[in-house]
């Protein structure tokens, strides 16, 4: 039988381990700046174009979720689920929420790097440095979906770097990358395909053929039967209905107006390109059939939340017709002029980088001193975001400042370079050698990260910044694990080179 102090260690090793020493230090930090004024906004709930409108969520989650075609339905289960069951205020449930979010980011980032690395300390220190940037951090005080994305995409890269190769294994992997596509539209059932089909390879030595097909079997029937689901009941087989007006409002508005004009008097583009994305249905309806609701449910047939001021809800049955057109209006303004498609494309590329600022001024001093510690580790540099020359500038024309972080462009490219690397010794494996755990890692990072930006900037025109906080930390990650990669071969050439001269000089001598 095992002595007291036996039992007693395994406890306190366990407590020293890097993942739950960086959610500690994480939580303190959440504490400080929340116990420094910083205060959870539930605001979000009364305008979130991605939720059916709250008091509806809150009257009948289940049955609301399931009539859901704007979005993947993850995220409007979760939010209606705490707001029709929990016990407590809505603001403590939902930050309570959030704040578990946060500590598993923090933990599973600390322990991909001790893996990776077998540096304790290290693994520590990237990972809160990772998740404590005001942009991410400030994620964990409002109920979005981006810091819930961050951590299932940290999962999947956390199981992923995990030394067990098994059925069970796969299967969660497959798991986590369903999850992922059933609460964030950006990351499609494509995307699901390619980083299971990678992992998969990669393992091919390790796991059946048959393991593969259960494992697969999850985002088929899960991501598949929700699109069926569509499909049957809205005649749209996809995770987002509204695909056309996104797209309408990522083309549309660069498009100088003389053209877009042109175009409507031609008959290649509809009124509703003329009228702009995401407004009242009562703009569009003039140029629509006349609709009635064909599921007659608070989640289909109210066209605008409940409020003082008027807020679309975008699941509105009628809708559908109108995110055709617009999706129709799109795909001809890109044919018509595909060089104001690239000039949207590359003002949403340099957008991608910019910092918001919106921490600068948090009551919290802690929020606020994070704040002046990531413009200086992130070595921001200032510009102006400008919306001069768009033909129907959706956010005005602005000269916005901006602050653009050099440090996030130098490691999103680092990451890059090193999962060009990785995936091409990858392919170099002969079949009876190991997985590299690390090699497999920088692949499914370099995808992530690939996937977010290309997707992030081609179908969006204005939320870059909010898409980059999701793959944030596993960029800081990975970028810090690559520099000391880097500096670990320096030294070691530096060393190799003293030792050539050393012996140079005894022959010499």
């Amino acid at each position: 039988m095992p002595s007291l102090p036996e039992r007693l260690s395994a406890p306190l090793r366990r407590l020293r381990r890097p993942s739950v020493i960086a959610g500690a230090v994480w939580t303190s930090a959440y504490v400080a700046v929340w116990s420094t004024g910083e205060r959870f906004d539930t605001s979000y709930l009364g305008f979130a174009w991605q939720l059916i409108p709250a008091e509806i969520l809150r009257a009948d989650p289940i049955r609301s979720t399931w009539y859901l075609h704007i979005q993947p339905p993850l995220w409007n289960l979760a939010i209606g689920s705490i707001l029709r069951w929990s016990p407590f205020p809505d603001a403590i449930s939902l930050q309570a929420m959030m704040f578990v979010f946060g500590v598993l980011l923090v933990g599973m980032l600390a322990s991909i790097v001790h893996r990776l690395t077998s540096r304790p300390m290290l693994a520590v220190v990237v990972a809160v440095v990772a998740t404590m940037h005001p942009d991410v951090l400030g994620n964990a005080f409002v109920p979005n979906y981006e810091l819930a994305t961050a951590t299932m995409l940290v999962a999947f890269v956390w199981l992923a770097t995990s030394s067990r190769r098994d059925g069970w294994w796969f299967a969660g992997l497959a798991s986590i990358a369903t999850a992922t596509a059933m609460t964030r539209s950006l990351y499609h059932p494509v995307w699901v395909v390619l980083v299971l089909v990678i992992v998969a390879w990669s393992v091919r030595d390790r796991i059946s053929w048959r393991t593969v097909v259960v494992g697969a079997a999850i985002p088929v029937l899960v991501i598949g039967g929700w699109m069926v689901k569509n499909e049957v009941m809205f005649g749209h087989a996809t995770l987002s209905s509204w695909f056309g007006m996104n797209l309408q409002r990522a083309v549309i508005p660069v498009l100088p107006a003389d053209e877009l004009q042109a175009l409507h008097e031609r008959g290649e583009v509809s009124s509703i390109a003329l009228v702009g994305p995401f407004g009242n249905y009562d703009l569009y309806k003039p140029y629509v059939p006349p609709c009635t609701p064909r599921h007659q449910v608070p989640a289909t047939d109210t066209p605008v939340r409940a409020g003082e001021v008027v807020v679309p809800n975008f699941n509105y049955e009628c809708f559908l017709p109108v995110f055709d057109q617009a999706g129709a209006d799109a795909w001809a303004a890109i044919k018509d002029s595909p060089r104001s498609f690239v000039s949207g494309r590359l003002w949403s590329a340099r957008t991608w980088f910019a910092i918001n600022s919106g921490s600068a001024g948090s009551p919290s001093f802690v929020m606020r001193s994070l704040d002046k510690l990531g413009k200086v580790a992130g070595v921001e540099v200032p510009g102006v975001i400008s919306t001069r020359g768009w033909g129907t500038p959706i956010y005005g024309v602005l000269d916005a400042p901006a602050n653009f972080a050099l440090t996030l462009v130098a490691l999103s490219l680092l990451v890059l370079a090193f999962a060009v690397r990785c995936t091409a010794r990858t392919l170099r494996r002969r079949r009876d050698e190991p997985p590299a755990t690390r090699d497999l890692a920088f692949v499914l990072v370099g995808l992530i990260v690939l996937w977010t930006f290309v997707t992030g900037i081609t179908f969006e025109l204005g939320e870059q910044a909010r898409f980059r906080t999701m793959i944030d930390p596993l960029v800081i990650t990975f970028g810090a694990i690559a520099v000391v990669e880097l500096l670990r071969v320096i030294r070691g050439r530096r060393r190799r080179d003293g030792v050539e001269d050393v012996a140079d000089e005894v022959v010499a001598g």
